[in-house]
């Protein structure tokens, strides 16, 4: 019976690292595409006032 509650321990904690590993990365990627949409949003705005003086 020991035996059978280690192994059922063990798989618990391995569930609960994975679980929480896979949350980090899903923080780390949605962090990251937020943090791309705003570069390219303030790429498009720097790059239309460079666009608009050079017309000028």
């Amino acid at each position: 019976m020991k035996k059978i509650g280690f192994f059922a321990l063990v798989i618990i904690v391995l569930g609960v690292i994975l679980y929480v590993t896979f949350i980090i990365a899903l923080l780390k990627i949605t962090i990251g595409l937020i943090l791309l949409a705003v570069a390219v949003i303030l790429f498009a705005i720097a790059y239309q006032k460079i666009k608009h003086r050079l017309n000028d």
